[in-house]
């Protein structure tokens, strides 16, 4: 199928954002908001080469196919449960994958999909089209959507956001944040534009005081109360964070046993780094080599 045909999505980690009325949300369906030329990879492939894709790509699942029709999703998630369990991680995709998928047709509508995004621990659906894969939707996708509806009012409108590797080995530096005060609207704008699942939340001393993430933002997308409203009554108090000395094994289980993406690295109460599931795999992808 031509996607071109349904949207002017690009690839996966490359799309832009839908400009829609606040009025017109509603009515849109999958293929209004999809992204065409997703990046997947065949339920046959060497697993080596998906850990490449997800990490060259900065994606946190891939679609898997079997001749174009959906057979599963490889994630992370999936490859961090074997990770620390052996040295060597051979075979194919199909070894690895989880099969029993969440989907959604190009005609469904944004609110199914939506519901899906905030109820159930996965980030991304695949769209089908006549039962292969055409698209995919994310919940930074959502975000860019429906930000529309929290868009603070202007004064114009007023008037008429022992050598075990250890997190400060894998960590990322010269984090995205966002402080207490910042506009709900600029956080959800950033996190769309920077395809992020979440933004740390800091005082003036960079002391970590919670996080605004995807989900966050798209359980108040309703709330009347969250338009021109800061991140501070929305965002999550209690935060799984690791000290920069913890060992990366047990932020591996942690990410492995739950839901969220990434946990904040602190030096005291202080953030220093993030450390992502693509992280730890960046770090560990000779184990997955042949």
């Amino acid at each position: 199928m031509d996607c071109d045909a349904y949207s002017g999505r690009g690839e996966d980690s490359q799309s832009t954002c839908v400009m829609t009325p606040v009025d017109a949300t509603d009515q849109l369906v999958a293929r209004d908001v999809m992204q065409c030329g997703v990046v997947s990879i065949e339920q046959k492939a060497p697993v080596h080469k998906a850990v490449t894709l997800l990490i060259d790509k900065n994606i946190s699942g891939l679609p898997v196919t079997c001749d174009g029709a959906l057979s599963g999703m490889l994630s992370e998630r999936d490859l961090l449960r074997l990770l620390y369990e052996t040295k060597y991680l051979p075979g194919i995709v199909e070894d690895y994958m989880t099969h029993d998928v969440t989907s959604c047709d190009i005609e469904d509508k944004l609110s199914v999909i939506h519901e899906h995004l905030v109820t159930q621990g996965f980030r991304r659906v695949p769209i089908l089209y006549k039962g292969k894969l055409a698209g995919m939707i994310t919940r930074s996708d959502l975000i860019c959507v429906y930000k529309g509806r929290l868009r603070p009012p202007t004064r114009s409108a007023a008037s008429t956001a022992k050598g075990e590797l250890l997190a400060e080995d894998a960590m990322k530096c010269g984090l995205l944040t966002v402080g207490v005060d910042t506009p709900l609207y600029d956080a959800m704008d950033m996190i769309g534009k920077h395809h992020i699942t979440g933004l740390p939340v800091v005082d003036d001393a960079l002391n970590l005081v919670g996080i605004i993430t995807e989900k966050d933002v798209l359980d108040c997308i309703d709330n009347p109360e969250a338009i021109a409203a800061t991140v501070e009554p929305f965002m999550t108090r209690d935060v799984v964070t690791f000290d920069r000395k913890a060992n990366l094994r047990d932020i591996c289980a942690c990410l492995t046993e739950n839901s969220f993406h990434r946990v904040p690295i602190l030096d005291g109460r202080r953030l220093v780094g993030v450390i992502s599931r693509s992280d730890i795999l960046r770090n560990r992808i000779a184990v997955f080599r042949r």
